[in-house]
């Protein structure tokens, strides 16, 4: 897979760009890389973000070294170098939250009889250390981040969230914080660990290994720069999807006498003895980022005898997968509030259903938490069924013993019949 990915070049008026398959503080591995393609006759000329731009020339046997500086040398200072023997190949500056860190590459024919450019394993040690501080920073406030989101995200404290991840697809960028936050923290300790493996052999009297076997390193490298790539896809493909849905969020289309989702109608609720002037409203449809199909059906009618308003919302949800509808309906138990089609619904105090007729079933009684609603949550394998139940025949039920009570009477009615349709 390296040498595919080493094979990713371009060349360009003697100049040749591969893609950098290496983070540069990984000092030793990198001379040996760079002295690897001296042989084949490309020497190390300038660095972009992604990339080093090699110079074509002869073949030849090169030996690099690099130098870890706070700032940038003067030219005196490169003349000294360079009457030493150590002649400048490249510069690449990373911008530091004080102080910049400089990468100095410098080069000398392999049987040029300089001295090493650090001679002295102790002192090269010390340079390091703003670059060890600098990766150990980052992989302490990549915990931090990570943290923050992944409790955002998981916390009970956030049923909706976790509803609308599950559900909607509507804040799934949380989960790429998540994942991204994950590879950069691999990246971040990588460094640190490979400057701290650097740091302990020069404190320890030893000289870098300028002949290190890299292609292992490379290869982890490149998994890891791919996997951004993926992630980097996914999201663009995720928000061009949002897009073309919130175009035409829902599709809309006046009450339809029958429907292929599970639903009790209202009429089938008073078997048939509503007013005269019949039932009214509307069907929303649509599908999600996160591959669910969700119905809401809203029917009004009056009562015959009262003439008062009567209403009966069901949101069906369907999900691809069993343990996504497990987690959604969870979540949908703690959830104070549910944004639909035309509005939000208030949930109420939920509270479990014993039956053997669904696999989960939770009810909430009529009260001012939830507009005075009836509220019965149903979940069968990968559906969802959420049923609102407004009768004004009843006013506001201010005594809760009486809700409850009204509560059950529903459910006994509703819960049947919703069983039936969700094994039909």
């Amino acid at each position: 897979m390296l040498d595919r990915i080493e094979a990713w070049e371009k060349e360009e008026d003697g100049y040749v760009r591969k893609w950098k398959p290496d983070d540069l503080c990984d000092l030793d591995r990198n001379e040996s890389w760079f002295s690897d393609m001296a042989e084949k006759g490309l020497f190390v000329d300038h660095f972009t973000r992604w990339s080093v731009w090699f110079k074509r020339g002869a073949p030849q046997k090169t030996r690099y070294r690099m130098d870890v500086l706070s700032r940038a040398l003067t030219e005196d200072e490169l003349a000294l170098y360079d009457s030493s023997g150590w002649h400048f190949a490249a510069l690449h500056t990373e911008q530091g939250f004080r102080k910049d860190i400089c990468y100095y590459i410098f080069q000398t024919d392999e049987n040029a009889g300089v001295p090493e450019l650090h001679t002295d394993p102790v002192e090269q040690a010390k340079s390091l250390k703003r670059l060890h501080g600098r990766f150990r920073r980052d992989v302490f406030l990549t915990l931090v981040l990570l943290a923050v989101v992944f409790w955002d995200v998981i916390t009970t404290g956030r049923p909706d969230l976790r509803f609308e991840l599950l559900v909607t697809g509507e804040k799934p960028v949380r989960i790429y914080w998540v994942l991204f936050g994950l590879l950069e923290m691999v990246n971040s300790l990588r460094g640190w660990l490979n400057i701290r493996r650097l740091r302990r052999r020069l404190t320890g009297g030893e000289l870098l290994d300028h002949h290190a076997d890299y292609r292992r390193a490379h290869r982890q490298y490149v998994v890891l720069s791919v996997l951004r790539i993926l992630l980097a896809g996914w999201l663009l493909a995720l928000m061009v999807t949002r897009v073309i849905l919130q175009i035409a969020p829902y599709h809309i289309i006046p009450l339809p006498e029958t429907v292929d989702f599970p639903v009790v109608r209202l009429e089938e609720f008073y078997d048939g003895t509503l007013a005269e002037n019949g039932v009214s409203g509307e069907l929303y449809h649509k599908w999600t980022t996160a591959g669910a199909e969700i119905d809401e059906l809203k029917e009004r009618a009056n009562e015959a005898e009262a003439d008062s308003i009567l209403e009966l919302r069901t949101v069906s949800i369907r999900l691809p997968f069993v343990w996504t509808a497990e987690q959604a309906f969870d979540a949908s138990t703690k959830m104070e509030i549910y944004d639909g089609a035309d509005g939000h619904y208030r949930m109420g105090k939920t509270a479990p259903v014993e039956t053997n007729l669904v696999d989960e079933a939770w009810a909430a009684a009529p009260s001012e938490d939830n507009w005075n609603q009836v509220v019965l949550l149903v979940r069968d394998g990968r559906q969802i069924v959420m049923t609102f139940y407004l009768d004004r025949t009843n006013g506001d039920f201010d005594d809760p013993a009486e809700a409850e009570v009204f509560r059950d009477r529903c459910t006994e009615r509703l819960l049947p019949m919703l069983a039936q349709k969700l094994e039909d």
